[in-house]
């Protein structure tokens, strides 16, 4: 079976999947966050292994974790206090590596990949539950825009890129990828409020229970979201690149097949999210 087909095959099973869950929302909705920010940390984790580094694997799955989890409204003080208090239990824990050279590195990267990976994930949770009424459409629209950006920003790449993004970095990104994945985002931003639509119709004509989601807002101002997410994309899929370019590693791991690892996965989506949350903020 060829990349491509592994690819093809990953996504119409692990799409329906991911789609289902924020449907849902609520609680398992959460869960699905939780398992994205754990895998992750775990996957970096082992590259910087890989790489000859020793960080604390249990206190970024906790720190990863518990910044997903603090996300509601009535935790305001919840992740400064989480990350002052993983910090601190960090140097404890490196108390026995005292003469040991690199222990003080191995302290910060135990704390950095779960700051990254949970604290983009964790705005995915405050998206979904927008007090417009449109929380679910807002993610919907992250998600639809962001695939959108990838598939476009590889095609046109493979077909016609000639300039190199970021060549120290990533060498397979080109300029003109990047540019037809931004387009292709910024069309995607109205689509996606036609395919929830479609979705929450065809919900209830099978008798399922559909969501109960707001009008969707302007054309414009889902365009413009397309838009600030074709630019947080592919600067998200640079940032795990650097990561693994750092550690020597090809792939963040192998759990999805033609894809590598769940990182890899979700690296352009992570920083979408955060993008996608701000910039709805903004236009409120």
């Amino acid at each position: 079976m060829s990349p491509l087909t592994l690819r093809v095959v990953s996504a119409v099973v692990g799409v329906p999947i991911m789609l289902g869950l924020t449907l849902a929302g609520g609680i398992p909705f959460v869960l699905l966050v939780l398992f994205g920010a754990v895998v992750g940390v775990i996957e970096i984790h082992g590259m910087l292994v890989g790489a000859g580094y020793r960080p604390i694997l249990p206190l970024g799955i906790a720190l990863a974790g518990g910044l997903v989890l603090t996300t509601p409204a009535d935790l305001p003080h919840g992740v400064p206090a989480l990350l002052a208090l993983a910090a601190v239990l960090g140097l404890v824990w490196m108390f026995g590596r005292v003469d040991e050279p690199g222990a003080l590195a191995d302290w910060a990267l135990s704390l950095a990949p779960a700051a990254y990976v949970g604290g983009l994930l964790r705005f995915a949770v405050p998206l979904r539950e927008m007090p417009d009424g449109f929380g679910l459409g807002w993610l919907i629209a992250a998600l639809v825009c962001t695939w959108a950006s990838d598939i476009a920003a590889y095609f046109v790449g493979r077909a016609i890129g000639r300039r190199k993004l970021a060549p120290s970095i990533s060498p397979g990104k080109s300029v003109e990828g990047a540019v037809a994945g931004l387009i292709a985002a910024g069309v995607a931003g109205p689509l996606s409020a036609l395919l929830l639509g479609a979705i929450v119709a065809g919900l209830a004509l099978v008798g399922l229970p559909a969501p109960e989601v707001s009008p969707a807002p302007s054309i414009l101002r889902l365009a413009g979201l397309g838009l600030a997410i074709g630019l947080c994309a592919p600067l998200g899929d640079l940032l795990e690149s650097f990561v693994k370019r750092q550690c020597g590693a090809k792939d963040s791991g192998n759990l999805i097949p033609g894809h590598g690892g769940v990182l890899d996965r979700i690296d352009s989506l992570m920083l979408a999210i955060l993008g996608a949350y701000v910039y709805v903020v903004a236009t409120s």
